[in-house]
C-alpha cells in the first residue's frame, strides 16, 4: 500500500494540495485500480458498455500521457492526459467515501461517456452517452452490466437502437425501446388510447421475440445512416389528452449496406418523460399484407415506403447525397443542444437549406416526396413554436415552386403553410382577431376546393365546421361536418363530426343518456322526465368546467327537486373525476365512459371543448345546447315556474 502511494506520489508531486484527499482515495479503490499509472489505466479501463467511440491511443500515445490528480467541486479524483494536453479518462470520486463512482471517457477533449456508481456499491449500473455522442442514459437494475431501461433518449437515438437491436436478433433491446405502463399512463393519452398502446406495445415485442429466434431480421453489415420523420404536439384538452404530447409519425431510418441504401419506415414514437419510445412494431418488419404504412399513426398521412427489410435496397446514393445526410444529422444534433433563439434560427435556417437540397438532389419519385413533407412538416413545426418566424417565407417558396411535385405532396404543404401561417398571425402583436379568422376559414375552404381528395381536406372542414359553431352560425357548421359524413366516412373525423351535426340539430327534439355513471352504476336521463334537465360536459383538467359546478349547486339548491344535474365526464382517468366530486361533494350523478374526448359520450354528440351545457325540458326535449353558465340562470327561471 504505502508503495502505491509513494509511486503515486512521484507522478503527482505538482500537485500537492490535494495529494492526500487522492491518496486515501487510491487505497479505497477495487482491486481493478491496483495501479493507476497513466499507460495502465488507458489499456485496463473500458466502458462498460460496448458501442462507444472514444479516444484509444496507440501505443507511442500512450508512452507519452500522463496521470494527474484533479479537483472538480466537491469531487476528487484524477486524471489521463495526452501530450497535447488533452483529457482521455477521468476517474472520480463524487461523494467522498473514497471511493470511485464516476468513469469518464473522452473524445478530442470532449467527454462523450461515463459509467456512474449511484448506489455507492462499487459497481455502475448508469450509462451516459455525452456532447457528441449522443444523449442517452441507460440503466442496469440487476447489475448484469446490461441497460434495463433508458431514462432518456433522443428519436435519432431510438432509430439506431431498433437497427442494431434488428442486426443482432436481441429481443430485450428492441423490447426497452418502448414505453412501460407507467410512462404510458402518465404519457397523457386517453384511457382507450393507452390501453390501445400497450397492446401495440406488446404485440411487437412478441413479434419480435418470434422473428429473432427464426430468422435474420437485419444484415449485420446494415449501418444506420440517419432519421427523418413527421414532428408535432398532440395538444392537451382534445382527443381526451390531459396534457400536450409530443410526437413523431412516419420516422424513417435511412441504413446502408455496402453501396446500398434503403429507408426502413420505423413508425410512430411518442415522448414519455425525458425518452422517445417505439409505439407499434415498425412497419420494415411486418409482412406486406400486414404493413400500416399507408397511413401514420397518429397524423394519419400517408408513408412513401415501408421498406421491409427483405425490400430490395435503394438505389446507389451518390456522394453528393450522402453529404447531404450528414450534414442534415448534425443540423439536427447541433438543434437539440442549441439554448439560445439566435441559435435556434439560424439551425433552423440551415436545416431548411439542406432539406431543400435534398428535394432537389433526390432521383426518385419516392424519395422527393419524403424530402418534400420532412421539410414542410418540420418548418411548419418551428414557425408554429416561434423558433423559426422566417420559415413561413421558407414554406411559401417551397409551394410556389411546387408545380414539379406530386398531386399528394403539394396539398400537404399547402395545408402545413396554411397552418404554420394561422398560428403566426395569431400571435402577432395586436392580431386583429377576426381578420385573422376571417383568412382562416377562407384558406380552409379554399384548400378543401383546390385538394378535395388530400388526407388533409377532412380535418380542413372540421375545422371550418368547429370555427362556424363557435361563431354562432350553426347552419352552416351543420353543412361542413354532414360533408365530412358524406365524403370522408372513413377519416378520423368522421364519428366527431356526425356527433356534432346531430347536437346542433338537438332543438326541440328529445334527448336520452344512456350510460355507466363514475361509481359504476347505470343511469337514464329519461328517468328525470317531469324535471328540467341540465346536462353538463366536464372534465378535471377544465378549470372554467370545473367552476361551473359551484354555480350548477347554487342553482340546484334555488330550484330543488325541480332541477336536475347530469354531469357527462371526459377526463382520460375516472380517478382525477371522481377526486374532484368527491372533494367538493357535488351531488348530482355524474355519466363516464372510456376514451376522454374521444370517449363514445363525447363523440355521440361531438363535442370538442368543455365545458358544454344542454338544458331538456320537463318533457324531454332539448330547449338549448352550448348554454352559456351566465344565461343559465335566467335560462331555468323561464322554464322552471
Amino acid at each position: 500500500m504505502n508503495s502505491r502511494i509513494l509511486r503515486i506520489s512521484r507522478v503527482l508531486s505538482k500537485s500537492a494540495l490535494i495529494l492526500l484527499a487522492l491518496a486515501t482515495l487510491l487505497i479505497h479503490l477495487p482491486t481493478a485500480f491496483a495501479a493507476p499509472t497513466a499507460q495502465e489505466t488507458l489499456e485496463r479501463f473500458k466502458p462498460i458498455q460496448p458501442d462507444v467511440d472514444y479516444d484509444q491511443p496507440t501505443a507511442a500515445q500512450t508512452a507519452e500521457a500522463k496521470i494527474e490528480s484533479v479537483k472538480l467541486g466537491n469531487a476528487v479524483g484524477y486524471q489521463v492526459t495526452n501530450a497535447n494536453g488533452e483529457i482521455l479518462r477521468q476517474f472520480m470520486d463524487t461523494n467522498g467515501d473514497q471511493s470511485v463512482d464516476r468513469w469518464s471517457y473522452f473524445k478530442s477533449g470532449v467527454e462523450v461517456y461515463r459509467d456512474i456508481d449511484l448506489d455507492n456499491n462499487g459497481r455502475a449500473e448508469n450509462f451516459r452517452w455525452l456532447g457528441p455522442a449522443g444523449i442517452r442514459w441507460g440503466v442496469d437494475h440487476n447489475d448484469d452490466r446490461k441497460i434495463d431501461t433508458w431514462k432518456l433518449i433522443s428519436a435519432q437515438e431510438v432509430t439506431r437502437e431498433f437497427v442494431a437491436a434488428a442486426k443482432t436478433r436481441d429481443a430485450d433491446r428492441f423490447a426497452r425501446l418502448f414505453a412501460s405502463d407507467a410512462e404510458l399512463a402518465a404519457a397523457g393519452f386517453s384511457a382507450a388510447k393507452v390501453a390501445a398502446m400497450k397492446e401495440l406495445r406488446d404485440g411487437a415485442v412478441q413479434s419480435f421475440a418470434k422473428a429473432a429466434t427464426q430468422q435474420t431480421i437485419l444484415p449485420n453489415t446494415v449501418q444506420w445512416v440517419h432519421f427523418s420523420g413527421m414532428y408535432g404536439v398532440l395538444p392537451l384538452g382534445t382527443g381526451g389528452r390531459t396534457k400536450d404530447v409530443f410526437v413523431y409519425d412516419n420516422v424513417i431510418a435511412i441504413v446502408e449496406d455496402g453501396a446500398s441504401h434503403r429507408q426502413l419506415v420505423v413508425g410512430a414514437m411518442v415522448e414519455a418523460g425525458k425518452a422517445w419510445r417505439l409505439v407499434q412494431l415498425p412497419p420494415a418488419l411486418q409482412a406486406p399484407e400486414d404493413s400500416v404504412a399507408a397511413s401514420g399513426y397518429f397524423f394519419n398521412s400517408p408513408v412513401v415506403n415501408a421498406g421491409a427489410v427483405n425490400a430490395d435496397p435503394m438505389t446507389g446514393v451518390s456522394e453528393a447525397m450522402q453529404k447531404l445526410l450528414s450534414e442534415l444529422e448534425r443540423v439536427d444534433q447541433q438543434l437539440t443542444q442549441a439554448t439560445t433563439p439566435a441559435q435556434i434560427t439560424e439551425l433552423n435556417t440551415a436545416r431548411a437549406d439542406v432539406l431543400t437540397r435534398l428535394v432537389n438532389a433526390a432521383s426518385t419519385s419516392q424519395e422527393r416526396s419524403q424530402w418534400v413533407r420532412q421539410f414542410a412538416d418540420t418548418v411548419s413545426a418551428a414557425v408554429q413554436s416561434g423558433e423559426y418566424p422566417a420559415g413561413i417565407q421558407r414554406l411559401e417558396s417551397m409551394v410556389a415552386a411546387s408545380a414539379k411535385h406530386a398531386p399528394a405532396d403539394r396539398a400537404y404543404m399547402k395545408f402545413r403553410l396554411l397552418t404554420a401561417g394561422y398560428s403566426q398571425a395569431l400571435s402577432a402583436p395586436q392580431a386583429d382577431f377576426d381578420k385573422v379568422q376571417e383568412k382562416w376559414l377562407a384558406d380552409l375552404s379554399g384548400f378543401v376546393t383546390q385538394f378535395p381528395s388530400s388526407s388533409d381536406a377532412p380535418e380542413a372542414l372540421f375545422q371550418l365546421g368547429i370555427a362556424e359553431e363557435f361563431a354562432g352560425n350553426a347552419s352552416q357548421a351543420v353543412k361542413y361536418y354532414a360533408e365530412i359524413g358524406e365524403r370522408y366516412p372513413e377519416s378520423q373525423n368522421a364519428a366527431k363530426a356526425e356527433g356534432a351535426k346531430r347536437r346542433l340539430e338537438l332543438k326541440g327534439r328529445p334527448l336520452a343518456l344512456v350510460a355507466k355513471t363514475l361509481e359504476g352504476k347505470s343511469l337514464d336521463t329519461r328517468s328525470f322526465g317531469g324535471r328540467v334537465v341540465v346536462l353538463h360536459y366536464w372534465a378535471s383538467w377544465s378549470e372554467p368546467s370545473v367552476r361551473d359546478m359551484s354555480h350548477l349547486r347554487d342553482l340546484q339548491a334555488k330550484f330543488g327537486a325541480r332541477l336536475a344535474l347530469v354531469g357527462v365526464n371526459v377526463d382520460s382517468d375516472a380517478a382525477a373525476a371522481t377526486k374532484v366530486v368527491q372533494q367538493n361533494r357535488y351531488s348530482w350523478s355524474h355519466l363516464y365512459s372510456k376514451g376522454g374526448m374521444e370517449s363514445q359520450l363525447a363523440n355521440q354528440l361531438g363535442v370538442v371543448s368543455v365545458p358544454m351545457m344542454i338544458v331538456v325540458d320537463t318533457t324531454g326535449k332539448v330547449v338549448k345546447t352550448g348554454v352559456h353558465s351566465a344565461e343559465l340562470g335566467a335560462l331555468l327561471s323561464e322554464l322552471i315556474k
